[in-house]
């Protein structure tokens, strides 16, 4: 009885598998039904900002970041550290303890962010280079490399403008 249900369960997860494979490119479709299709940057960045997917419907690439990818799905997008708020905090993922910085356009672009390492009004304002050097190379505005569970993200210009439009939106 209990190697049937067991046979059982690796049937479905195996058919689960299967069919998100056939689905190729439905992680774009997904997307877009979850978080819209709209073109406008503030609602390109949201779909970033939660599903790490680009203005070109697919998804971005990133290199390191926490231990073992994202949640469940191995994937990871900014949402999945800075939470759905912008503003971070210290959680565990991956039996890892992490401090994600807060991230809203507001408090990055002041410079109280108060970054790992950075004590108070240590910290300089992000602007748009700066922004860019973070999520790209992972290095701060004042030069010093950011923990390595930030992933180094393969975005372009327009993905960027378009997160930091959405990272305005965050209160």
């Amino acid at each position: 009885m209990r190697r049937r249900f067991v046979l059982a369960v690796l049937a479905l997860c195996a058919g689960l598998l299967l069919s998100a494979c056939a689905l190729g490119d439905g992680v774009r479709q997904w997307g877009s039904q979850w978080l819209g299709s709209s073109a406008e940057p503030a609602a390109v960045g949201k779909r970033i900002y939660f599903a790490a997917i680009g203005a070109d419907g697919r998804p971005i690439r990133y290199q390191g970041g926490p231990i073992g990818g994202g949640m469940m799905s191995g994937r990871l997008a900014c949402a999945a550290c800075h939470g759905p708020d912008g503003r971070g905090g210290q959680h565990v993922m991956h039996m890892q303890t992490m401090d994600a910085p807060d991230i809203r356009w507001s408090t990055l672009s002041s410079g109280a962010h108060g970054e790992h390492g950075a004590g108070e009004g240590e910290a300089m304002a992000y602007d748009f280079e700066a922004f860019k050097m973070a999520v790209t190379m992972g290095v701060s505005p004042e030069g010093r490399g950011l923990a390595g569970d930030m992933p180094r993200w393969q975005m372009s210009d327009a993905d960027l403008e378009a997160l930091i439009e959405f990272l305005k939106t965050l209160r």
